[in-house]
């Protein structure tokens, strides 16, 4: 374990100690535990807006083949829906190459 010194204003410190004593913890174990959590916060936080990243560019996909399949009102959202399951699949249009064979 790393040791190292840190400087908080003495209010901080106050209530620090006393949420440790009322806990059973020492301050350290209170500054880990606090730390701790804050890193993992961050961490799901920078996850969770590269997630949305991952969706908001899969989406925009589904709109360019949306709009490749030709005048349709639907949006690529939409499309997502009915592909899961949540909306009939049977009203898709089958794109453009469909067309050619019938």
């Amino acid at each position: 374990m790393e040791k190292f010194s840190i400087s908080l204003p003495e209010e901080l410190v106050s209530d620090l100690d006393a949420l440790a004593d009322a806990n059973g913890l020492t301050r350290s174990a209170m500054i880990r535990e606090a730390t701790a959590t804050y890193v993992v916060q961050r961490k799901s936080a920078q996850f969770e807006a590269k997630r949305r990243t991952r969706i908001d560019d899969a989406l925009a996909g589904l709109d360019v083949v949306a709009s490749q399949w030709g005048d349709d009102d639907h949006s690529g959202l939409e499309y997502l829906s009915e592909i899961r399951g949540e909306g009939a699949l049977g009203d898709l249009p089958r794109g453009p190459e469909a067309a050619d064979d019938e």
